[in-house]
C-alpha cells in the first residue's frame, strides 16, 4: 500500500511539473513591467509608457503597417522587422493610439503616459492566441504521452521490485539465522498510575539484531493509545522498527502506533540493531501515549 502511494505521489509530481512547463512560455515574460497579450485577430489594448523608458512592442510576424495619431508626442521606431520602440517625448503627452498591422493580426495600441515609473511597461509581447493554444495542445499531448510512458516504466519497476524484495528479505533472514538464532525469556514488568501494565516477554536474536516482544494490558476504563516506544541504553534510544497489534476495534490514527481497549491486551515487538553491543547492559523500555502521557517505564531488561 505504501509503495503504491509513493508511486502515485511521484507520478503526480511529474505530471504537475510537466503541466507547469505548458504554462511557462506565456508566464515567463510577465513581470512588473513586462506583459504578454494574446490576440485572436485584432483588438484595442492600452499600454502605459513613461518618458524615462523605451517601451518595446514585440509582434508575432513581420510588421506591415504602423500609423500613429500623435507623432509629435510619441517617438516610434522599428527595431528589425517584428518589433517597435516607443518613447513619449513629453511628460504631459495626451493619450494617443498606434494602429499596427501584420500578416496575422491588426491591433490598436492606446498609448498613455503613466504618472508612475513603476507602472510603465518596458516590454509588451503580442502573440496569436490560436498559435499559443495549438502550442499548449501539442505540449499537453507530449506531457500525456510522457506521463503514460513513465507510468508504464514505474509499473514495470514496481512489478520487478515486488518479485525481488521477498527474495532479498528471505536471503537476509537466512544469513542472520546462520549467524545466530536464539530465543530467550524476559520477565521485567511495570505499571503506571492509570493501571496500564507492560511486560517484556522474550527476545529473539537473529544475527546482530534483537527482536524484543512486550505485552500491554489495559486495566483502565479508557483506551490506551500507544504513541511512542523507546528502548533506552542510558539516555540513548536504541529502538528501531516497532510493530504493535491488539484486538481493539478502534484503528490507530495519526501519531498513534496502536490502541488497547479498556480491559484488553496488545502485543508488540521492538527491533534493536547491533544488539551484541548491548549484551549485559541494563535497558529500559518506555511506552507512552501522545504527548508523553500515561508513560510506563520497564527497567531491569538485560540481554544475554
Amino acid at each position: 500500500m505504501h509503495a503504491r502511494r509513493g508511486r502515485h505521489a511521484a507520478l503526480q509530481f511529474m505530471i504537475l511539473a510537466a503541466f507547469a512547463l505548458v504554462a511557462a512560455p506565456a508566464l515567463a515574460q510577465d513581470s512588473g513591467q513586462a506583459k504578454t497579450i494574446l490576440v485572436d485577430e485584432g483588438g484595442s489594448y492600452e499600454v502605459l509608457v513613461h518618458p524615462d523608458f523605451v517601451t518595446i512592442l514585440y509582434l508575432p510576424d513581420k510588421l506591415e503597417k504602423a500609423l500613429g495619431s500623435d507623432t509629435t508626442s510619441y517617438e516610434v521606431k522599428p527595431i528589425g522587422s517584428t518589433s517597435l520602440a516607443i518613447r513619449p517625448l513629453k511628460a504631459d503627452a495626451k493619450p494617443a493610439n498606434l494602429a499596427l498591422a501584420t500578416a496575422s493580426i491588426k491591433v490598436s495600441v492606446v498609448l498613455r503616459v503613466s504618472q508612475s515609473r513603476d507602472a510603465a511597461m518596458t516590454q509588451v509581447t503580442f502573440k496569436r492566441a490560436d498559435v499559443e493554444a495549438e502550442l499548449e495542445r501539442r505540449i499537453a499531448e507530449k506531457v500525456k504521452a510522457r506521463t503514460a510512458e513513465l507510468e508504464a516504466r514505474v509499473a514495470a519497476m514496481q512489478q520487478q521490485m515486488d518479485a525481488e524484495l521477498p527474495k532479498l528479505a528471505d536471503g537476509l533472514i537466512a544469513a542472520r539465522i546462520l549467524q545466530r538464532r536464539d530465543l530467550r525469556k524476559l520477565d521485567a514488568i511495570e505499571r503506571n498510575d492509570a493501571n496500564v501494565v507492560v511486560e517484556t516477554k522474550d527476545v529473539l536474536f537473529l544475527g546482530d539484531d534483537a527482536f524484543i516482544t512486550f505485552d500491554i494490558e489495559n486495566r483502565n476504563k479508557a483506551p490506551y493509545r500507544l504513541a511512542t516506544v523507546a528502548m533506552l541504553d542510558g539516555t540513548r534510544d536504541t529502538a528501531g522498527v516497532v510493530r504493535f497489534t491488539s484486538d481493539a476495534a478502534e484503528t490507530a490514527g495519526a501519531g498513534v502506533i496502536g490502541v488497547v481497549r479498556p480491559g484488553g491486551h496488545g502485543k508488540g515487538v521492538v527491533v534493536v540493531r547491533r544488539a551484541a553491543d548491548l549484551v549485559g547492559k541494563r535497558l529500559t523500555l518506555v511506552v507512552a501515549e501522545p504527548g508523553g502521557k500515561s508513560k510506563v517505564v520497564v527497567d531491569r531488561i538485560v540481554l544475554r
